[in-house]
């Protein structure tokens, strides 16, 4: 059990007079030098005596505790062993001839002052602050979704030990302090404001404490594309496929002959299909443009395309109902403004997208630069949207094709039959006439 009380009584009249002395020396002591020692938990550490005492007659080592000491050992010249304390017993080994003290196994609790007195009635004495630590361990580092033109975050935290010091590197070049913010002795953050593709690099947090320290390095990249600009890039991708295939919808007929050129059912699903799918290609496109200011705010450059997108959208999807569902009503339409409204919608709207989508994506581009980061691949997404959009076209055409082939097929057959039947007659006459 600890031993604490303002003044140890000592057994001779001696000791005890010049104890009672010891308050009014507190002043003067309190303002001399104090030895800093710090050591491992589970060590043993070694306390020095006074170096400068060359007779020691009497020696006592106290723990300091607030307003009260608490007696480790007492020495008196002539006595064969010190009278050592509990919780010291077993753990203490004294060392007469310079008065240092070894302590073992030292755990946290014995952090604190320990004071040594020599020749009790000269007052000689010498405190050392000690600082028992466990050692650090390793930093735990981490980093928030960094983008560029963002406040990021590189965080640092030490889950065990005191630590003293948290230091930061990048790419091994020490971090001017100012760029860092302590949240508590454990925590250091990092503030990258704004995040630039300058800040990308490997940074190292040092954590240290008076008898170890530990590193840990994290690679942080800075992306150029938020996660909202990403969808803006894929949604970009797919308006501008289908665009160019309902564009090849638009062009194929037109460079056919009259003779061959699609016509009746046919046409009409053709119709209805490139203008269905323009009309999915404006959503699209409007619908990058409108994310896109949403991250990066409104834009006249975007604004005016949507205007127009949006009459497309209205118009091709009028036309793709009609024919679908109303063919007869286009036979109807007697007017020239209507016709001409309804006819070039389609390949107004394909060059809407392409010019809306084209704008878009070199923006996109050049936000992505700002970064380290790879480029989001869309390679997978575009053939597949370009596979699955042309799939209608094929089956449109190859329907086309075999018609076409049957049709000629029959023609030929047709031919041949009246072909026959003529030499049939022919030669019916010319047995009749020699008869």
């Amino acid at each position: 059990m600890l031993m604490c009380h303002p003044v140890e009584l000592l057994g001779t009249s001696w000791v005890l007079l010049a104890g009672l002395l010891v308050p009014l020396q507190h002043p003067a002591e309190a303002a001399g030098p104090i030895e800093r020692k710090s050591t491992a938990v589970g060590s043993s550490v070694l306390l020095p005596g006074p170096d400068n005492v060359t007779h020691i007659f009497s020696m006592q080592w106290e723990f300091l505790n607030g307003t009260h000491s608490c007696t480790i050992l007492q020495y008196y010249r002539g006595s064969h062993n010190p009278t050592i304390h509990a919780p010291y017993t077993g753990r203490a080994i004294f060392h007469p001839s310079n008065g240092s003290l070894l302590l073992e196994d030292i755990q946290e609790s014995d952090s604190g002052i320990y004071k040594v007195t020599v020749n009790v009635g000269n007052r000689e004495s010498l405190k050392i602050l000690l600082e028992v630590l466990k050692p650090v361990s390793r930093p735990q580092l981490w980093s928030s979704a960094l983008v560029a033109q963002a406040t990021g975050e590189v965080l640092c935290d030490v889950a065990e030990g005191k630590v003293d010091a948290i230091t930061w590197k990048k790419d091994g070049q020490p971090l001017p302090p100012d760029r860092d913010f302590h949240l508590s002795d454990s925590l250091s953050i990092l503030y990258l404001r704004p995040a630039k593709k300058s800040d990308c690099g490997s940074y190292s947090c040092n954590a240290s404490n008076g008898i170890s320290w530990q590193e840990t390095s994290l690679n942080v990249t800075v992306a150029g594309l938020s996660p909202p600009l990403q969808d803006v890039l894929r949604i970009a991708v797919v308006a501008v496929v289908f665009a160019a295939v309902s564009g090849c919808g638009l062009i194929i007929p037109v460079c056919q002959s009259e003779k061959l050129r699609i016509r009746g059912e046919l046409w009409r699903w053709l119709s209805a299909y490139t203008c269905g799918l323009v009309c999915i290609a404006s959503i699209l496109a409007a619908t990058a443009g409108i994310l896109w200011m949403r991250e990066e705010g409104p834009s006249i450059a975007i604004i005016l395309p949507e205007i127009a997108l949006t009459y497309v959208i209205v118009v091709t999807f009028l036309v793709s109902a009609t024919v679908t569902f109303w063919p007869t009503k286009l036979l109807q339409l007697k007017s020239k403004t209507a016709q001409h409204t309804m006819g070039y919608a389609a390949p107004g709207g394909v060059v809407s997208v392409v010019l809306t989508i084209s704008f878009l994506i070199k923006n996109i581009h050049l936000r992505h630069e700002e970064g380290c980061t790879e480029f989001v691949d869309v390679t997978t997404l575009t053939v597949s949207t370009a596979a699955v959009s042309a799939l209608p076209l094929l089956a449109i055409f190859l329907c086309y094709h075999t018609t076409q082939g049957w049709l000629k097929e029959h023609d030929s057959s047709w031919a041949d039959k009246e072909r026959s039947t003529e030499m049939a007659q022919l030669s019916s006459k010319d047995a009749v006439s020699t008869c």
